[in-house]
């Protein structure tokens, strides 16, 4: 019992490629739908296209650094297909079913492809409160980061 009370506050993933690939992901997922909702009307107003364009600058940086780009997309991916579904079921939005469908259609073509692997080089192990309390003050930081710039 008191292994698994010991283990549970322990890091577990100490491989620091793995917090890079995990934030880069969630930034990258951010500033793209962000930047996408901000550019999505034709014509969009003149600080909204500047300052969605921004947003997609900082998912294009997000994809350059990381070595696990498609790792990265193949989350977006779902998450967008996840999120297309739900305004689909909620507000009966098509727009948000055309936009699943695309998205799924991208993460299978991705997922099949055999000369793209989806698995990263390095070990995931079980996740922690401890990994938890970084992840909160990690993203924290980048939300205070991004009110503090605004």
């Amino acid at each position: 019992m008191t292994q698994v009370f010991r283990n549970s506050f322990k890091i577990q993933n100490t491989d620091l490629r793995w917090y890079r690939d995990k934030y880069l992901a969630v930034i990258f997922v951010v500033c793209f739908l962000v930047g996408l909702s901000l550019v999505w009307g034709w014509p969009p107003p003149h600080a909204n296209m500047l300052r969605g364009l921004k947003f997609l600058a900082v998912a294009a940086c997000c994809l350059i650094v990381s070595s696990q780009r498609f790792m990265i997309v193949a989350g977006a991916s779902a998450f967008i297909i996840v999120r297309g579904l739900v305004g689909l079921v909620l507000y009966h939005s098509f727009g948000a079913l055309i936009a699943s469908l695309v998205s799924g259609g991208i993460l299978y073509l991705l997922a099949t492809q055999k000369k793209i692997s989806l698995t990263p080089n390095y070990q995931i192990n079980d996740y922690s409160y401890s990994e938890l309390a970084i992840d909160v003050f990690i993203l924290g930081i980048l939300l205070l980061l991004y009110t503090r710039l605004n």
